[in-house]
């Protein structure tokens, strides 16, 4: 039962949830209940998915900010989630230590645990900021297509726990659902040399971990930021290019909560 105070009781429960925070939905189709979360799946019309003339370009990384966002229509670039990787760094570091002391249970259940519930609440603070920009800005989203990213990125021994315990795809399917609420269109872009081409005269540059240098144009600039305004130039991926469709299974109505990315 659904009241007008946007509140859900289930009767065979005798449980009240508060569901203001869901958007309009058309029926309730499960709910499922943990120690700690109730997970909702919910039917909801189908918004259009808006024309766009200017797209912001996300690039995702295992150091630094996690997101680094610009708009090549305005020149503005934002950065999130620049904590992401000291915590990963930390934790690792707080398991290593309680596997030496003999508490490998510990470690592995109660710690990583705790892990990865600060990095979920961030990832979802970062998804929701990249999409409310979106719409703020009147842009879709383009990302890279990471198929094979953990096994084909060469990273440092430093950040190499970050990379492989972070999040990827699940932040790419966070941005994915929360843009379709709100009818903003998302399309990848082929990732090869979004790092090492110039955003704006196109041809290869010199990255040295987080600076860039472009040796033919002179221009000077932030890794990451230059990886973002390449990948909102680039052409989608086609279907059949990877990336068969933008919206996999939200296209058929139905928000789900986000799976967890493989292990």
């Amino acid at each position: 039962m659904i009241s007008d105070r946007k509140e859900l009781y289930i009767s065979c429960l005798k449980l009240r949830l508060d569901i203001s925070h869901l958007p309009m939905f058309e029926k309730v189709n499960q709910v499922e209940l943990d120690e700690e979360c109730a997970h909702i799946t919910v039917t909801i019309n189908e918004i259009p998915v808006r024309e766009v003339e200017n797209w912001i370009g996300v690039d995702l990384n295992s150091t630094g900010h996690i997101a680094v966002v610009a708009n090549p229509a305005t020149g503005k670039v934002q950065k999130y989630g620049k904590e992401v990787p000291h915590i990963h760094k930390k934790y690792s570091k707080m398991r290593r230590h309680l596997y030496k002391e003999g508490h490998p249970k510990v470690a592995k259940e109660k710690i990583r645990n705790k892990e990865k519930r600060k990095i979920k609440d961030i990832d979802h603070k970062v998804t929701s900021a990249i999409v409310k920009e979106a719409v703020r800005q009147e842009c879709g989203i383009k990302l890279e297509w990471l198929d094979g990213i953990r096994e084909t990125a060469r990273t440092s021994r430093s950040s190499r726990a970050s990379l492989h315990s972070w999040e990827f795809y699940r932040i790419q399917q966070e941005i994915e659902y929360k843009a379709k609420l709100r009818g903003v269109p998302v399309a990848y872009v082929d990732p090869a040399y979004t790092s090492q081409q110039r955003s704006r005269c196109g041809r290869i540059g010199n990255r040295d971990g987080k600076d860039f240098t472009c040796p033919h144009c002179g221009h000077v600039d932030h890794a990451d930021v230059n990886a973002s305004f390449n990948i909102a130039l680039r052409p989608p991926l086609g279907e059949g290019d990877g990336r068969l469709h933008v919206y996999r299974d939200a296209c058929k109505g139905r928000i789900d909560t986000p799976q967890e990315a493989p292990a």
